[in-house]
């Protein structure tokens, strides 16, 4: 018996997934800058901060040095907060997720 792959056994990326890949791989200084006001916050005694916050800073501090303004796409923001937590398990505290398309997309960060 032959068991040929068919076009519907290959998992297919949701848009928002290879959207939230491409943009953070040519812009990895925004999640370099993610996990600084991270750590930043953490220092300052916050508990929990929000995600959308954070890239809120980030924006408005690219756009001050750059002086054009810095689009980061807001359904991002759940992809940056789980890359965070995937990868630095010891701060995942820090954000309180709601439930995701996201999550299933984040499991192999």
């Amino acid at each position: 018996m032959n068991e040929t792959a068919t076009l519907f056994d290959i998992p297919v990326k949701p848009e928002i997934q290879t959207a939230f890949e491409q943009f953070d791989e040519e812009n990895p200084q925004v999640y370099e800058q993610f996990c600084e006001l991270v750590d930043e916050l953490i220092t300052y005694g916050h508990k929990r901060y929000s995600a959308d916050g954070i890239l809120h800073i980030v924006r408005y501090s690219k756009t001050k040095t750059n002086g054009v303004p810095f689009k980061i796409n807001n359904d991002f923001t759940a992809y940056y907060a789980r890359k965070f937590i995937n990868l630095n398990p010891d701060k995942a505290y820090f954000f309180e997720t709601r439930k995701s398309k996201a999550d299933g997309d984040m499991q192999n960060v």
